[in-house]
């Protein structure tokens, strides 16, 4: 035999069920842009200052650093010569569409949804920094 709930006790139930608790599980920005670079990124980039060149160049010290500019990585002519440094809007652009940022690249990368682009890049300019 069941218990019957009361109608005052349904209705807290209901509210306490509305609260969001995203707030409270979620992590934060810089956590996400970890994971997201990790998942994305990480195979082929790492963000520790010892790390040399995997199948693209290490992003250490990306923020300020001219492109195409590690020593020790093949970059492509269009990189090499592309002429700027790295700022979270060129690595915005870049995280859009590699490929139509600077054509020629050797890169393909594209991420249409820009919350990831953001975290990514956000997460760059903590946790690559000199």
């Amino acid at each position: 035999m069941h218990a019957r709930m009361s109608p005052h006790r349904w209705v807290m139930l209901l509210l306490l069920l509305s609260i969001p608790f995203s707030p409270f599980m979620r992590k934060s920005a810089a956590a996400d842009g970890e994971t997201l670079f990790r998942q994305q990124c990480g195979t082929c980039h790492s963000v520790k200052k010892d790390d040399g060149p995997r199948a693209g160049p290490p992003l250490y010290g990306v923020i300020g650093r001219k492109a195409g500019s590690v020593n020790g990585f093949d970059y492509s002519d269009a990189l090499r010569g592309a002429g700027f440094a790295w700022d979270a809007g060129h690595l915005e652009n870049w995280l859009t569409n590699s490929n139509q940022f600077v054509p020629g690249s050797y890169m393909n990368y594209h991420q249409d949804d820009g919350a990831i682009r953001k975290s990514i890049v956000q997460f760059l300019e903590t946790s690559a920094k000199r």
